[in-house]
C-alpha cells in the first residue's frame, strides 16, 4: 500500500491525487548566513525524519539504511484509524489517491487480532510493518505472528543508536478521513488514547505522531470534518496524552506526543492552538508545499522569506510568515519543529520569461490539463506528480542535462530551468539548508523536521548520488550527534509482589524502574533461570508445577542492553491442584466468520477466571476436535470434510483443569469442493498453506495476509510460492 503525505495549502490550492514521494536537491557551494543572536549556551535540537513505510518497494529504501546518528526522532508513516470493521479510504473523491479499504481484524498483526473497536489505530501496511521476512535474521523465524518486518528492523536500529527514539505517524492526507469523527465520538476518542498504548508497548516505540489533516477544513474532499472539530482536537489530544502519563507512570517513562501542523494561519483558527501546545511534546510545522503544480504558474515549493518580485496572489505563503503566525499565536518557540523537504516540485511547458529561469511564469497545460513534470518516481500508470528527490536533481539536473540552477536570494532557495522543456523545478540544497538551520537557531525553535529522509542523496534504483545529504548539512550546522554511549543502568526493580496464586499460575507486580534514557523492559527469573521477560510492570507466570515452591526476582533493562541489580527475590508456593475449583465463564457470540470445503473459522468472545484462561477446547459434533490457548479467540478447524453440516460448541478451561458449560451450539456446512485453486483475488484473506491460481500458475501461501494491489503471487515470493 502506497499513501500521500500532506499538502500544506490543500484549503487555497486542491490539487489532489498526487503520490508524495517527497525530496530536495544538494549544490555545493558558499553562502552567507544570518548573524546568529547571542545566547550563552546553544539549545539542543530535534533532528525528525519521516520515514515512508512505502519506501521499502519502488524506492528500495530499507530501516537499515538509516543513519541513526544525525537523528534524535524517528517518525515511522503512516499508521490508519479503524471504523466499522474497515481502515482506509473508500471516497471516490477524484483527489483521492487511493481508494482502497481493508479488515480492520488482521491474524497476522499481534495489535489486531481480535476485535478492534472504532478509532483503534491500525497498521497501514501489515506485510511491510510486521511481516516481511526480507533482512530478518534466520533464527528469527515468527514473521507470521507479527514479530518481524519494518518494526523488528526500528528495534535493531534503536539497539544501534540507543538515543534515537521512534513514534508512529497515524493518518496523514490519504488517511485523515476518519479523524473528525474519531474526536466527536467519547468512547472512539478512549479508544484511540488506548490503542496508542497498545501500539507503543508491543512494537517498542517511543510515541505517537498524529497528523490529522486537517481539523474543520482543508484535507481531502470526502473527509469527515465538523466545525466542532476545532475542541474535539483538543479533546481527542488530552485523551491521549492522558493515557500516555499514565503508561509512562507505569512502565518509568515519559512517552511522547506529537503533531504535524498546517502552515498557514488558518489553522491557527481552526485549532485551540494554545491548548493544543500544552498537550504535545512539539508541533512538526509542514513549511513547504506552498506552491505546487496545482498552480499554473513558477514559485516556491518552501521559501524561507517573501520574495517583494512573487505574484502577490497568495500573500503569507512562506516560513517565516508561518511561523511567526505561531509565535504571536502564542505558541512557544520551543515547541515549534520547523519542516524541511527533501524534495523539489516541478512545474512543465512553462514560459522562459525576461530573465530567461522561468522563474513566476506561466505554463501551458498539457492535453490532460496537467503542469506537474514528470517526478523521479512517477510513471505512465501514476501520472506525473511533479515531485523530484534531492538525490536524483544533484545526480541528474543540477547544473547538467539542459538544466541551469539558480538562487533567489530574497526566498533564499535554489531553482532549476530547463528551456528545452519549461520544466521549472523549486528544491532544497545545502545553501538554503543552511540559511534554514540558521533561522532555526535565531528564533529559538526546537529543531528540524524532514520529509522524507528516504530523498536525500543516495544510491537508489532511479539514481546514484555521492556526496554531502541534506540530512548531514542539518546535523552538521545543529549539532546533531548520536550522545555517548549509554553506559547507566536502570534502578532496581522494587516491591515485587505475588498475587492470584494458583495451581499452575501466579501474578508479579512491581514498581516500574527508572532510567536516564527510557526502560523498554523487565526479565524475570525463576530461581537463577531466565523465565520471561516482560514491557509493563507486570508478569503472569504460567505452566508451573502444582504445590511448589518458587523465588522470583526482576531486572530492569534499558535500549542501551544495561540492566539494572536484581529486585530483592520473592518467594512463593503454588497451590495444590485441586485447590482451584471455579471456572471460567461460557465463552459468547461464538460464530463463523468463513468457510471452504475443508476449513471453518471461527471467532468469539473471551472468557473471564478467577485465575486465567489457559485454553478454549472446541467440539465438533459433541467430540473434542482441538484446545487452541486462552490468548487467542479465533481459530480454523481443518480437515473437514465437503458439504457437510457440523455443530460445534466451545468451552474455556483454566490451568487447575476447570471447564465452563460449552456454549450454545452452531451449525456450519461446508462447501462443495472447487474444482482447483481459486483465482488470486484482492482484498482477499489467505491463510498459511492456501493455494491459488495466478496466469496458469499455482502458488501456496507462506504468510497469512489480506492481499493488496502489487501482491500479485509472482511479485511477493515472500508471501508466495510457486509450487
Amino acid at each position: 500500500m502506497k499513501q500521500s503525505h500532506a499538502l500544506t495549502f490543500r484549503s487555497y490550492a486542491k490539487r489532489g491525487g498526487l503520490l508524495c514521494i517527497v525530496v530536495s536537491f544538494i549544490v555545493s557551494m558558499g553562502w552567507p548566513l544570518r548573524e546568529a543572536s547571542a545566547q550563552s549556551a546553544a539549545p539542543p535540537y530535534k533532528s525528525v525524519g519521516y520515514f515512508i513505510e512505502w519506501a521499502i518497494y519502488d524506492q528500495d529504501y530499507q530501516v537499515e539504511d538509516i543513519d541513526g546518528s544525525q537523528l534524535t526522532h524517528l517518525n515511522y508513516a503512516f499508521a490508519d484509524i479503524c471504523w466499522n470493521g474497515r481502515h482506509g479510504n473508500a471516497s471516490n473523491a477524484p483527489d483521492n489517491p487511493n481508494k482502497q479499504t481493508w479488515p480492520c481484524k488482521d491474524s497476522g498483526v499481534p495489535t489486531q487480532t481480535g476485535n478492534v473497536p472504532n478509532g483503534a489505530i491500525v497498521l497501514g501496511d501489515p506485510w511491510a510493518d510486521v511481516n516481511h521476512d526480507d533482512g530478518i535474521p534466520l533464527e528469527w523465524e515468527d514473521c507470521s505472528k507479527g514479530l518481524c518486518g519494518n518494526f523488528y528492523k526500528l528495534r535493531q536500529l534503536k539497539a544501534q543508536y540507543p538515543h534515537l527514539q521512534t513514534l508512529l505517524s497515524i493518518g496523514g492526507w490519504t488517511w485523515s478521513n476518519r479523524f473528525s469523527d474519531v474526536a466527536a465520538d467519547p468512547a472512539a476518542r478512549q479508544n484511540f488514547a488506548q490503542s496508542a498504548v497498545h501500539v507503543i508497548r508491543t512494537y517498542g516505540f517511543d510515541g505517537i505522531d498524529i497528523d490529522w489533516e486537517y481539523p474543520v477544513e482543508g484535507g481531502l474532499t470526502g473527509n469527515s470534518e465538523r466545525p466542532e472539530d476545532k475542541q474535539n482536537f483538543t479533546l481527542l489530544l488530552q485523551a491521549v496524552r492522558t493515557k500516555l502519563n499514565q503508561a509512562g507512570a507505569e512502565d518509568g517513562r515519559s512517552y511522547l506526543l506529537t503533531i504535524a501542523t498546517r502552515a498557514n494561519e488558518s489553522y491557527l483558527e481552526t485549532t485551540e492552538i494554545v491548548q493544543v501546545a500544552s498537550l504535545v511534546d512539539w508541533m512538526n510545522v509542514m513549511t513547504y508545499d506552498f506552491h505546487g503544480d496545482w498552480e499554473n504558474s513558477t514559485n516556491h515549493n518552501a521559501p524561507l522569506d517573501q520574495d517583494p518580485l512573487a505574484p502577490t496572489t497568495t500573500p503569507g505563503f512562506y516560513t517565516d510568515y508561518a511561523i511567526t503566525a505561531y509565535k504571536q499565536a502564542g505558541v512557544p518557540s520551543s515547541k515549534l519543529v520547523l519542516g524541511i523537504p527533501f524534495y523539489g516540485r516541478g512545474w512543465k511547458n512553462c514560459a522562459a520569461g525576461p530573465n530567461q529561469d522561468g522563474q513566476y511564469q506561466s505554463c501551458t497545460p498539457d492535453w490532460n490539463g496537467d503542469v506537474a513534470a514528470r517526478g523521479t518516481w512517477d510513471n505512465y500508470e501514476t501520472g506525473s506528480t511533479g515531485m523530484f528527490d534531492y538525490g536524483d536533481l544533484t545526480a541528474n539536473m543540477v547544473n547538467k542535462n539542459g538544466f541551469t540552477r539558480y538562487w533567489n536570494d530574497a526566498a533564499k532557495v535554489p531553482y532549476l530551468y530547463q528551456p528545452s522543456t519549461g520544466t521549472f523545478i523549486s528544491y532544497e540544497d545545502l545553501q538554503s539548508i543552511s540559511y534554514k538551520t540558521s533561522y532555526i537557531k535565531n528564533q529559538g525553535l526546537g529543531g528540524a523536521m524532514y520529509w522524507d529522509i528516504s530523498m536525500d542523496c543516495r544510491t537508489s534504483p532511479k539514481y546514484q548520488c555521492s556526496g554531502d545529504t541534506l540530512l548531514g548539512r542539518v546535523a552538521q550546522d545543529l549539532n546533531i550527534t548520536a550522545p555517548p554511549v549509554d553506559k547507566l543502568p536502570p534502578t532496581t526493580p522494587a516491591n515485587v509482589v505475588v498475587s492470584d496464586t494458583a495451581s499452575t499460575s501466579a501474578k508479579l507486580t512491581w514498581t516500574p524502574s527508572q532510567d536516564n534514557v527510557g526502560v523498554v523492559g523487565y526479565d524475570v527469573y525463576l530461581g537463577n533461570a531466565l523465565y520471561n521477560t516482560a514491557s509493563t510492570h507486570s508478569i503472569t507466570l504460567t505452566g508451573l508445577t502444582a504445590d511448589t515452591n518458587y523465588t522470583a526476582s526482576v531486572v530492569a533493562r534499558d535500549a542501551a542492553g544495561n540492566i539494572s541489580t536484581p529486585s530483592a527475590p520473592v518467594t512463593f508456593n503454588t497451590l495444590p491442584a485441586s485447590a482451584d475449583t471455579t471456572p471460567p465463564t461460557t465463552p459468547a457470540n461464538l460464530s463463523s466468520t468463513s468457510h471452504t470445503d475443508t476449513t471453518i473459522s471461527l471467532s468469539w468472545n473471551a472468557s473471564t477466571d478467577n485465575v486465567g484462561v489457559t485454553s478454549y477446547p472446541i467440539y465438533v459434533n459433541g467430540a473434542l476436535s482441538a484446545s487452541p490457548s486462552g490468548s487467542s479467540t479465533t481459530f480454523t478447524l481443518t480437515g473437514l470434510t465437503k458439504e457437510t453440516a457440523y455443530s460445534i460448541q466451545i468451552a474455556a478451561a483454566d490451568a487447575a483443569g476447570n471447564q465452563s458449560p460449552l456454549s450454545t451450539a452452531i451449525q456450519v456446512t461446508t462447501d462443495a469442493a472447487p474444482s482447483g485453486p481459486l483465482a488470486w483475488a484482492l482484498n482477499t484473506a489467505y491463510s498459511v498453506g492456501q493455494e491459488v491460481s495466478y496466469n496458469g500458475d499455482v502458488y501456496t501461501c507462506r504468510i497469512a495476509h489480506t492481499s493488496l494491489t502489487g501482491w500479485e503471487p509472482p511479485a511477493v515470493p515472500a508471501l508466495w510460492v510457486k509450487k
